[in-house]
């Protein structure tokens, strides 16, 4: 007889085999459902890092760098073996061999699936499923749901991918906590240098800190991450990719990580911001993500000069006018100072200033004192480094100089140190603000821009949002509208006292000038180099307020606002100019009469260099050839290249006024108000002062190849001091960059235009002189304004004051 099966275990193999087909129906029913909801697994080919976007000047120097995410890309070929061990013996040392899905993992994954109800609560994928949760594709919930559509794209993955694939975009994706993404940006982050470069306990350090990269990075969870980097050693051990002498010496290290911030190559973040705001208003937040790298018009060299100079010469004028005292003062026990590293520590709460850092003062001696900086370093003061701090009062006031240390400061007074040549000094943030720009004359680049002192405390941009009154920088203007009316720079104006009367006001307005000194009859020149308000006024009055407004318009000034009264002719009453268009407006001199357009952006480029796009600006050119007005329509060859030459910049005034006003601009450097810059020792160099009741304080100066504005001024307009002056407070920062701007630049010859003519002229009538005068002059005029020579009487002398109608200045 045949033996029966048994009915029990017939029954056993029917469930067996209906449970198996239950759930290959079940798997399979899973995966039509979920498989829709997956990406294209191509797409893991193509992937774009999110990496932020980078600004560099002109000559590729890094000014600025913006973006949540700090990725640097990094082939697969450029990571030290020794950390792809690290990474694969820790978190897939099966890489591989698997085919995406590693079945012990599965296994263990499928176990805690059931005991735990659903929920998964410890990790194990392979390297392939992490792709898709560190690239946003998943959420971070540990449910089945994520890890079965991890399972199933990470075969798709594997299908499409290389290993060497894989591994790579992993390890430029994996998250390593403080913003890093990717393992170089890591290696910057913790070590400040590339990955190339690290240790085996520095790399190790980095590959255990995925597991938890905000807890577990050696900063933010140092004790958890020195355990898990051992446990990445110990790995490495019981694989045998380390030897034993490596184990022990790396387990030994001790933690070496800090955060790098990304050092930039030249600060300007003035400039940046302006770059910043340009590319947000054409592509919107992409920019922070996409990876662009943005090139400006910045000179490397020049920001750096810029900045320097901006600083040192506003810490000059905050020294000249005192000491405001402490930044704070903290009440300090015996047992408080014994502690120097809890009292380090608060330090932190303090602003840092640039090239400065606070510091406790711990005890005052007879000739210095000796203060703690938040390193928790102690460094002496002594009484020299200090002598300048006499107690602030007023902006023209200051107390007695201090003659010993406890003068000036006191146990617990939080101070501000700077080190310098000679030591650590006792120094102040200032409370004073400036801004610099530097301009190309040929095509409006803005070469270095500083809106302020510290961009970090205040954002506010003085290059280019502060409107301040410009005072007599704004004469040049006005005495090149009267010459485009006929006055010459010989053309004599009384220097005197006016009176404007008015029958609407109860009170006359009696213009001074500074000093309240009159020179009566005065050339022209002499009054712009001597900065002469009353003839300024005089030759308003001569050419009418109209014709300047008109004229001045030219120079990319809105006049819409400006006064049509007198205050027009020496740069007040309701004039507001930036830096920068000041700058500008120069630049027109320093180019021969052309209006170019500032600009500071110059394009945009993917990381492998693609063009996204490029700004074009026109140029200040006699010479070069108009570009068709067309530009669509089918070129020839020669129409071709023609059209490649930049636009032209619009000539705005004739070359020959540009060449006399330059000329008087000069003779302000070589006799007038801004003789400081003779220091320069060159002849090729022009500008103007400026000064507005004490609240703004300007030098706006030029050569040939650079126009540079150089403002300073309170916030809040505030009055700068009664001695304080467009020669005394921007000039020597001017003349501090145009130092470093202008070395090794050959001295230019301006040649004189067709049409100006040169004659000999009395310097005390301004009149033509018959040959053989002694002390006659030199004098340019416009060919149809030179006057004739013609035997004249004695000019007469003059006395009193001279009373205008309002009506009369129109």
């Amino acid at each position: 007889m045949t033996a029966q099966p048994r009915p029990n275990l017939v029954t056993i193999m029917w469930v067996l085999w209906t449970g198996v087909c239950g759930a290959v129906l079940t798997l399979a029913g899973v995966f039509l459902y979920l498989n829709p909801q997956l990406p294209d697994a191509e797409s893991y080919r193509h992937v774009r890092l999110e990496t932020p976007l980078r600004v560099f000047s002109a000559d590729g120097a890094l000014m600025a760098e913006y973006g949540e995410r700090r990725t640097i890309p990094v082939s697969l070929a450029d990571v030290p073996p020794l950390f792809i061990r690290a990474i694969l013996d820790t978190e897939d040392k099966r890489f591989y061999e698997h085919g995406g899905v590693d079945l012990i993992t599965l296994m263990n994954s499928a176990f805690e699936l059931v005991m735990n109800f659903g929920e998964i609560t410890r990790g194990g994928s392979t390297i392939t499923m992490q792709l898709p949760r560190n690239l946003g594709t998943f959420s971070l919930d540990q449910v089945f749901i994520r890890k079965f559509k991890e399972i199933l794209l990470a075969l798709k993955i594997e299908r499409q991918l290389s290993k060497d694939q894989i591994l790579e975009l992993y390890i430029n994706v994996v998250p390593f906590g403080k913003r890093a993404y990717g393992a170089q940006a890591a290696a910057f982050t913790y070590y400040g240098k590339p990955l190339s470069e690290l240790n085996l306990a520095q790399m190790a350090m980095l590959a255990g800190i995925p597991q938890a990269p905000t807890a577990g990075n050696p900063i933010n969870g140092p004790e958890r991450a020195l355990k898990r980097r051992n446990v990445v050693l110990a790995r490495m051990r019981e694989q045998n990719s380390i030897t034993e002498g490596d184990y022990q010496a790396a387990v030994s290290a001790p933690i070496s990580a800090r955060v790098h911030e990304r050092e930039l190559d030249v600060p300007a973040p003035h400039a940046a911001e302006w770059v910043r705001q340009i590319l947000i208003s054409r592509l919107g937040t992409e920019v922070y993500t996409g990876g662009f790298e943005a090139t400006t018009t910045i000179d490397a060299r020049l920001q750096g000069a810029a900045n320097l100079a901006l600083r040192e010469g506003l810490l000059r004028y905050d020294r000249r006018h005192g000491y405001r005292g402490p930044v704070a003062h903290l009440e300090l026990g015996d047992e408080a100072l014994a502690d120097t590293v809890e009292l380090a520590s608060s330090l932190t709460q303090f602003p840092l200033y640039p090239g400065m850092e606070p510091a406790l003062v711990i005890a005052v001696g007879d000739t210095a004192f000796t203060a703690l900086k938040n390193d928790n370093v102690q460094v002496e003061i002594p009484f020299e480094l200090m002598r300048w701090a006499r107690r602030y009062v007023d902006v023209d006031t200051r107390g007695p100089t201090p003659t010993k240390p406890a003068d000036v400061v006191a146990v617990g007074d939080i101070v501000n140190l700077r080190e310098v040549a000679e030591g650590w000094a006792l120094a102040q943030s200032p409370a004073i603000q400036g801004a610099l720009v530097a301009v190309n004359p040929t095509d409006g680049a803005v070469r270095a821009l500083v809106g302020g002192y510290d961009f970090i405390n205040n954002q506010y941009n003085h290059a280019t949002q502060g409107g301040r009154q410009p005072g007599s920088g704004f004469k040049p203007f006005v005495y090149s509208a009267a010459l485009d009316a006929g006055v010459t720079p010989a053309s004599m104006f009384m220097d005197a006292p006016l009176v404007f009367e008015d029958e609407n006001l109860e009170t006359t307005y009696r213009p001074k000038n500074d000093g309240e000194r009159f020179n009566g009859p005065t050339r022209l020149r002499e009054a712009l180099y001597r900065s002469i308000n009353l003839v300024s006024m005089r030759v308003l009055l001569t050419v009418g307020a109209g014709h300047v407004l008109d004229y001045v318009s030219r120079f990319g000034f809105d006049t819409t606002e400006f006064p049509r009264n007198t205050q027009l002719a020496i740069g007040g009453g309701t004039i507001a100019i930036t830096p920068l268009q000041m700058a500008t407006a120069y630049a027109t001199f320093a180019n021969g009469g052309f209006l170019v357009t500032p600009h500071i952006f110059e394009k945009l480029t993917t990381l492998d260099g693609e063009v996204v796009f490029e700004d074009h600006y026109p140029i200040a050119c006699d010479s070069c050839p108009t570009p068709p007005v067309d530009v669509n329509e089918e070129l020839n060859e020669e129409e071709e290249l023609a059209a490649a030459v930049p636009a032209v910049a619009p000539r705005v005034i004739d070359p020959r006024n540009a060449f006399i006003v330059d000329s008087m601009l000069r003779d302000v450097i070589k006799r007038g108000t801004g003789r400081r810059a003779r220091s320069l020792e060159r002849d090729d160099i022009a500008g103007k002062t400026g000064t507005t009741n004490e609240a703004d304080n300007w030098f706006n100066g030029y050569h040939a190849t650079l126009a540079t504005t150089v403002w300073v001024g309170f916030s809040d307009h505030s009055p700068l001091g009664a001695n304080e002056y467009g020669s005394n407070s921007p000039l020597p920062i001017w003349i501090d960059f145009m130092k470093v701007a202008l070395d090794g630049v050959p001295e230019t010859v301006r040649q004189q235009p067709p049409g100006v003519v040169t004659m000999k002229i009395d310097p005390r009538s301004g009149e033509p002189v018959p040959p053989g005068q002694s002390d006659a002059i030199s004098e340019y005029f416009l060919a149809e304004y030179a006057p004739k020579y013609q035997p004249k009487e004695q000019m007469p002398t003059f006395n009193g004051s001279e009373s205008v109608k309002p009506t009369d200045i129109f």
